[in-house]
């Protein structure tokens, strides 16, 4: 008879056999996205699908990546970076390297300098201050050689302009002698370590101006920035409120009842936010080995598990795609380089070739269906300043890098919006107002990055796949190892179980009375045993039963054939009769 310990070991690796079985039915069968099984359905409020996003991205990024990594014209960036200061709060523990904002700032003296977040937010690569108002545009050098010999700079200068229908803040708006031109691509947006209270403050103030409402009120942070009398008065509040929401979770999504135009302003901070967290993910510093490259845990715990920030991505994705359609024939004459004829018809030539790419393809948002209401020039104009105040909360990011790059992306979504909202697309050259460099700018290199989170979240995904096909592999060679231990212990008490047949010698015909008496006794006792020993075995019988049933469920569960041919344990106690 088999000892207890032994049985109860058995149901032991069965209860945790059937756990892991089942869990790894569950991360196998997971959708590995929230379109994995319906790549053909829609993205809310655009006139495209996920699979012609991704098919799109696929046929325009090598486009994408050699306009903002290869033209002189899209890789540099004109910026006030440090003549502002935010003018909603101070808060003295908004730089990176501080306790209150920097990840893990308690072990960053074990950190190489190198390594550590003050210096990851830090800009490189050449710099050069706006020229003097002197300096007119069609100058072949206006930077007198100060971004190096090999660069167009006739290309990058800008002169400092205003146009009221601008969707964000012009970077000139205050003061053009604290601009200063920036290489994009000496300062790629990645992992700088920037985090905390005053990170937290400022997409909470970011969100809030989703919070519409007829008349401005103070729901809205800076729903009265516009008027200069009542700055102080804002601050003051800023200031009080900046730590009360500190512990509080961002603004959710509007309801699918709110009017589109409100919803698309959501959509678009949303998916920004969602965007810049794909790409701290995939460029990630480790900070204890110094290697860039994915995090997956990152990835997981910022926006796997929450699939209406990645459809916003494809959202942002979809009006930024439409946008630069929009501008296909304003671009065709537009002076990317004055003093550079052949930089310049090059230029043009890729930008072109994007365009006219773009154009092959049915659109993949409408923007006539938004402000045609009788209320839309009102609500337009509130759309107008909330994202104004949206890329002036830009000056009170505390990391260097982190606000270049977040300057740059609410300039690219606001001349998008731009382009959306006041371009028409059939009107004649000149008619439409032009853009300026900085706006182009922005909004091509806020395309490349949308165009990289979609790249990186399908690369997240295969990562993904592959770490479940090896739980999958992990539970399947748990589930046979138990199952082949638990078989080769059973047959192991079945052979030392069995009752044999007593072995007697065969009749003569010259056995006494007295042994042919015994013979049958000993006849008689195994019947006896054989009785009483059924009836103690049966639990166990019925356990092992059990146990071949519930193998055959679970691998009619788990889509497995075997169950078909799965043995059946139970041996009888008797090898012959």
């Amino acid at each position: 008879m088999p000892n207890k310990r032994t049985s109860y070991r058995n149901v032991s690796q069965w209860v945790f056999l059937g756990y892991l079985a089942t869990t790894a039915y569950g991360a196998v069968d997971k959708d590995l996205s929230y379109c994995a099984n319906e790549p053909n359905s829609l993205v809310s409020d655009a006139c495209v699908s996920y699979s012609t996003l991704e098919r799109l991205n696929a046929e325009l990024r090598p486009s994408i990546q050699y306009l903002t990594h290869n033209t002189d014209f899209f890789t540099y960036y004109r910026l006030d970076l440090y003549g502002r200061e935010c003018p909603f709060w101070s808060d003295d523990q908004g730089f990176c390297g501080n306790r209150a904002c920097a990840v893990d700032i308690a072990d960053e003296k074990d950190i190489p300098e190198s390594w550590r977040s003050s210096e990851l937010g830090k800009l490189e690569g050449p710099k050069a201050s706006q020229p003097t108002s002197s300096v007119k545009k069609g100058e072949p050098s206006p930077f007198r050689g100060g971004l190096g010999e090999e660069t167009a700079e006739s290309c990058i200068f800008e002169p400092s302009d205003i146009d009221k229908r601008d969707y964000c803040v012009p970077e000139d708006e205050s003061n053009g002698k604290n601009s200063v031109y920036v290489s994009l691509v000496d300062n790629p947006e990645r992992f700088t370590g920037y985090a905390g209270v005053s990170a937290h403050n400022v997409w909470r103030a970011i969100y809030q101006e989703n919070c519409f409402d007829p008349q401005p009120t103070g729901n809205s942070p800076l729903a009265t920035f516009g008027a200069v009398q009542n700055l102080n008065a804002l601050k003051t509040v800023m200031d009080r409120r900046k730590h009360e929401v500190v512990q509080q979770n961002l603004i959710p999504p509007p309801p699918e009842e709110q009017c589109l135009e409100k919803r698309v302003f959501y959509r678009v901070l949303s998916g920004m936010h969602a965007s810049i967290s794909m790409h701290l993910c995939w460029d990630f510093m480790n900070q204890t080995t110094g290697q860039w490259g994915p995090n997956l845990q990152c990835y997981k715990e910022r926006l796997h598990n929450h699939p209406d920030r990645i459809q916003n991505i494809y959202f942002n994705y979809a009006l930024l795609l439409r946008a630069v359609t929009k501008l296909r024939s304003n671009l065709k004459s537009y002076t990317f380089c004055s003093g550079d004829k052949r930089t310049n018809e090059l230029t043009r030539k890729r930008i072109a070739a994007l365009t006219d790419g773009l154009a092959a393809h049915p659109p993949v948002f409408d923007e006539s269906l938004m402000f045609r209401d009788e209320n839309a020039p009102v609500l337009k104009e509130d759309f107008r300043n909330r994202f104004r105040n949206v890329s002036r909360l830009m000056d009170c990011v505390g990391c260097d890098k982190c606000r270049l790059w977040g300057k740059i992306q609410t300039a690219g979504y606001g001349t998008a919006l731009k382009v959306l909202f006041e371009y028409d697309e059939n009107a004649e050259n000149g008619e439409n107002p032009t853009l300026r460099r900085t706006e182009l700018v922005a909004l091509v290199n806020t395309l490349g990055r949308l165009s990289n989170s979609l790249y990186a979240f399908t690369r997240f995904s295969a990562m993904i796949e592959k770490e479940r096909m090896m739980e999958e592999m992990r539970a399947q060679e748990a589930f046979a190892r138990l199952e082949k231990e638990s078989q080769g212990e059973t047959v192991q008490e079945e052979e030392e179980d069995i009752l044999r047949w007593p072995e007697q010698p065969e009749l003569t015909g010259e056995e006494s009375i007295g042994e042919l008496i015994w013979r049958e006794m000993e006849v008689i006792w195994f019947a006896f045993r054989f009785i009483m020993k059924s009836w103690v075995d049966l639990p166990l019988k019925v356990w092992r039963i059990y146990k071949w049933g519930s193998g055959v469920m679970m691998d009619k569960f788990l889509g497995r054939d075997r169950f078909q041919t799965r043995p059946f344990p139970y041996k009888h106690a008797l090898d012959e009769l």
